[in-house]
């Protein structure tokens, strides 16, 4: 059975954990590895406590079977182009060993219904341009890219692609 729910600054070690470890799994040959191996637990979950201390996200865990095995943030979209009516997918993150099981695709339809519910009529997130697992997954659930991009730097340069989605 999958749950989700509110985190809280106490859930801050759970959230760093899964944080780090699905991203090094995600980014692996994407992002160097010298810049993966300074991605930790601890200092994610230094980020989740000042976060969520601030109130500067929302962040919700997913559980599957009563185990924190995710976590999904939601909220406005931070796009300067975009108005009151886009919320935005900030981070969909799921432990590795639970991928393929549809947790993740669970936990993205929810916080859609839950934009949706707050209002907004459109979605969107950022993915890495190189991530092509993660922009099956987004296309398969009804996000397109609509031709926004914007190049970062995380170890290297990269290139992140908007992809949108009417709710």
């Amino acid at each position: 059975m999958i749950e989700i729910r509110k985190a809280a600054v106490k859930d801050s070690s759970v959230l760093g954990e899964i944080h780090a470890k699905s991203w090094k799994a995600a980014y692996k040959n994407i992002v160097p590895d010298s810049f993966l191996d300074r991605f930790t637990p601890e200092k994610r979950q230094k980020y989740f406590e000042k976060a969520l201390t601030e109130e500067r996200e929302e962040d919700f865990l997913v559980f599957y079977d009563n185990n924190p095995v995710g976590l999904i943030c939601i909220g406005k979209c931070r796009d300067e182009d975009q108005d009151a009516r886009t919320g935005e997918v900030r981070g969909l993150y799921i432990l590795p060993e639970y991928w393929g099981k549809g947790i993740g695709a669970y936990a993205l339809l929810w916080g859609l219904e839950e934009l949706s519910n707050r209002g907004f009529e459109k979605a969107t997130l950022w993915v890495l341009e190189e991530n092509i697992r993660a922009r099956n997954f987004y296309e398969k659930i009804g996000f397109r890219y609509k031709g926004y991009k914007k190049d970062i730097q995380i170890g290297k340069n990269l290139t992140e692609l908007r992809y949108e989605k009417p709710l």
